[in-house]
């Protein structure tokens, strides 16, 4: 059995572009949590949260724009910056008890 793991040689530079619509998807999801009787809307729009989020991790490369602000020529030593910009981006809007 192989596992699938992508070249992270070929990951293009964050831009607002690649994560509007992960932040748009955000933004609905907020939307229907203030509007009654759309749970089952929320149930629909999850999925797709959640695959733009992963889209988001392996496709662009987050740490490629702070190692360019801090004056670094590689992105090695500041790669876990991909898993935390957008993986804590997304759990923090499900976790329970979230008043934002």
């Amino acid at each position: 059995m192989t596992i699938y793991s992508p070249n992270l040689a070929l990951r293009e530079p964050l831009t607002l572009a690649a994560v509007l619509p992960l932040f748009l998807s955000h933004y609905a999801q907020a939307v229907l949590a203030i509007l009654p009787n759309t749970f089952i809307f929320k149930l629909m729009l999850l999925p797709f949260i959640l695959w733009q989020t992963w889209k988001c991790i392996l496709r662009f490369d987050c740490a490629l724009r702070l190692a360019q602000l801090f004056g670094h020529q590689e992105t090695s030593g500041l790669a876990f910056w991909n898993y935390l910009f957008v993986v804590r981006f997304s759990q923090r809007w499900f976790l329970p008890g979230n008043s934002y």
